[in-house]
């Protein structure tokens, strides 16, 4: 059997209680927004190795208004950076919890299919013995029929009129 790394149980309650939550959160920030991959495409492209770049231009920026233009609006820098570390501070905490669910599913999955598995193989042996589950089993092996691709058809070898190597056997 499978080391079972897993030993919980959801509640449909907490499950409700998790996606009435995300509700809120994204009820809470209404301007958040969803970019096209054109959008994407035609923006400046960031790494988060970055942050510290923008970080600093923005405060050389800061302690040098003469050398960028009047109509350079710094404050809209000010408001774009704070949002940046602010996204990335509720960003994180969510990767790391969408990293503990994703952890979470597989290790679920994992046990799940063994124990399908091991099922299964039941299955068989009884309808071996007893020839009572015929219908149980010609449904489950649906799951590991493969189909097959058709080969096209190979060509005879060309046959060459070169003399045989030495020392061939043949």
């Amino acid at each position: 059997m499978t080391d079972h790394y897993l030993a919980m149980s959801i509640t449909q309650d907490q499950v409700d209680n998790l996606l009435a939550t995300l509700k809120t959160i994204d009820a809470s920030l209404p301007s958040l927004i969803e970019l096209t991959p054109d959008q994407r495409k035609s923006m400046a492209h960031y790494s988060d190795k970055e942050l510290g770049f923008i970080q600093k231009t923005l405060q050389i920026a800061e302690q040098h208004p003469e050398i960028y233009p009047a109509n350079f609006n710094l404050d809209a820098m000010r408001r774009d950076v704070d949002t940046l570390q602010k996204l990335d501070a509720m960003l994180y905490a969510l990767v790391l919890l969408s990293g503990k669910l994703q952890d979470s599913r597989f290790a679920a999955a994992s046990q799940s299919i063994s124990q399908a598995r091991t099922i299964y193989q039941f299955v068989k042996t009884h309808n071996q013995l007893t020839g009572s589950l015929e219908d149980a089993v010609a449904d489950l092996s649906k799951q590991y029929a493969h189909s097959k691709p058709v080969k096209a058809p190979t060509t005879a070898p060309k046959t060459s009129n070169a003399a045989p190597l030495v020392g061939s056997v043949g």
